[in-house]
């Protein structure tokens, strides 16, 4: 009996998954071919091309988006980390050019944008450099399906994302304090645990599945607290307790740029609340990225001045 015939391998085009690489993180052809420098019929020829190779629609019509097929998003990993991996290959550690057109897209939380991207807009213009930062309002632990993609390059949060894929480092440890206005009538330069508790409080919405640290260290002493208000960001706090008897806690370094810019003070907290670790996180197929790399070390040498 014969042997069975050996299946041929096709050869793939790299330009292609290129073009493929694109469509999954625009959802558009248009952008697509914005992203790649190419007119839009050569990405519809290439996506035509593509379907033949994958024997799938890879993209369907969604109002004006093109929806990935579950064929398409199974690719999506494994394509990226080998463009990754090709690029991490023919690039050496120093080759990033900051004053080229770049656009990082990070994951920060309420201390991200008011402490650190100041700073970080301060460094890029001294540097000339041609980079432009989006910023996703969702929580940093909660975009990793996006870091896997390539759609967000760094995340700054507390929560951290499992997965030996995903690379981290703790850059801050944050300490909570409370605020209250200037002039408030009840609150010296002092809170004890009692005077703390009779206080009525502006808290921040919790995560889901996640408790407050506040209510945690309340709950081991088995106390609890007057809740007045609940907001989804601590940016809108300083104006609330500028304006009310409330108190609010947050992270120091928050607490004090809102002391320089609202008729707000910083108090202790007396609840047994250590530091809070603040961990910046991407994905692995990053690493050898010399702009990906130059990004890091920036996060950490700004992180070191808060």
């Amino acid at each position: 009996m014969s042997a069975p015939p050996v299946p041929r391998l096709r050869a793939v085009d790299l330009n292609l998954l290129t073009v493929l690489d694109a469509l999954l993180i625009e959802h558009s052809v248009t952008r697509a071919a914005d992203r790649l420098g190419m007119t839009q019929p050569a990405v519809s020829n290439a996506l035509t091309r593509l379907r033949l190779l994958f024997d799938d629609e890879l993209f369907v019509r969604h109002g004006k988006a093109m929806a990935p097929t579950p064929r398409a998003l199974a690719l999506a990993g494994p394509i990226r980390k080998a463009l990754e991996l090709i690029q991490g290959s023919l690039a050496h550690a120093d080759a990033f050019d900051c004053t080229a057109n770049r656009t990082f897209t990070l994951g920060l939380q309420d201390i991200g944008e008011a402490i650190l991207l100041p700073r970080f807009l301060q460094r890029i213009e001294q540097l000339g450099a041609g980079i432009r930062i989006d910023v996703r309002r969702e929580p940093g632990a909660a975009l990793h399906d996006e870091m896997r993609l390539g759609k967000v390059e760094l995340v700054l949060d507390h929560v951290v994302i499992s997965g030996e894929e995903f690379r981290r480092k703790r850059v801050l440890d944050l300490t909570i304090v409370s605020l209250v206005r200037r002039d408030h009538p009840a609150v010296g330069e002092s809170l004890t645990l009692d005077e703390f508790l009779r206080l009525e409080h502006l808290i921040l919405e919790p995560r889901e599945g996640q408790t407050n640290p506040a209510e945690q260290a309340l709950a081991v002493l088995g106390r609890s607290r007057r809740v007045r208000m609940q907001v989804p960001h601590f940016l809108s706090m300083p104006l609330l307790v500028s304006r009310s008897n409330l108190v609010c806690t947050m992270p120091l370094p928050l607490a004090r740029l809102c002391e320089q810019h609202f008729p707000v003070r910083v108090v202790s907290c007396p609840l047994p609340i250590g530091p809070i670790p603040l961990f910046m996180m991407w994905h692995a197929h990053q690493d050898a990225d010399p702009a990906h790399q130059w990004l890091r070390q920036t996060i950490v040498e700004l992180c070191g001045l808060v």
